[in-house]
């Protein structure tokens, strides 16, 4: 029976039979044609025109000692480019470029990045390239200033109805962002391990997300009252 497959292997048979039987130079010769026949083809290809989508990697600068961002900073952002295939191919691969500088300005309530900024720092990176545009929505910002305050320590509510501590140090001081800052208790509680037969500890002291305390331990010394 002449069904689809015995047609497909007859045609298959009519398209080797010439290059059956030959002698090992021709068939390095026919590979040697189509290697360079496809080189051709790409170098053709990528000498032309394309606009396509790049996750281009960034590099921020701003005053970290002062501001901080409550959200991290993206390290890529999506942009649509326009440009020769060779400067896309190398630009896709990281070959000869490096991350775009974006400098915001973080001053509390800065919510976006300004076209122009966002744009020359892009610009500038992509040498030879068309930048069209960019994923706005991962480019959000929110800054807020570092500020410091002095807490004294205490124990926590329960704790204290039946023990009186004596903390050293007796004040500690906080450095994080001021929104969260200036929110934390007038006294910042510790909770103390079981002491020593004279009543003495020490703690590691835990400071809250995004925050630095002065100092890692303290010594407690702990009476009933």
């Amino acid at each position: 029976m002449d069904g689809p497959l015995n047609r497909a292997g007859r045609l298959l048979r009519w398209f080797v039979r010439p290059f059956a039987g030959q002698e090992p130079s021709f068939y390095r010769a026919i590979t040697a044609c189509l290697l360079a026949a496809g080189l051709f083809w790409q170098m053709n290809a990528l000498n032309k025109t394309y606009t396509t989508r790049l996750n281009f990697p960034l590099n921020w600068h701003y005053d970290s000692a002062r501001y901080v961002p409550l959200r991290p900073l993206p390290a890529k952002v999506a942009v649509t480019v326009t440009g020769q295939g060779w400067r896309l191919l190398r630009a896709n691969l990281g070959w000869g470029t490096h991350p775009a500088d974006l400098r915001p300005v973080p001053y509390p309530g800065t919510r976006y990045l300004p076209d122009e900024s966002w744009r020359r720092g892009l610009q500038n990176a992509l040498e030879g390239v068309q930048v069209n545009e960019w994923s706005g929505d991962t480019l959000r910002l929110t800054f807020d200033r570092y500020v410091s305050r002095r807490l004294p320590l205490v124990l926590p509510a329960d704790s204290a109805r039946r023990y009186k501590a004596t903390f050293t140090p007796a004040v500690v001081t906080f450095r994080g962002p001021s929104s969260l800052v200036q929110v934390l208790p007038s006294a910042y509680a510790v909770a103390v391990p079981a002491p020593d037969k004279e009543g003495n500890a020490e703690v590691t002291l835990v400071a809250p997300a995004r925050m630095r305390a002065s100092v890692d331990a303290v010594r407690v010394h702990v009476v009933r009252r």
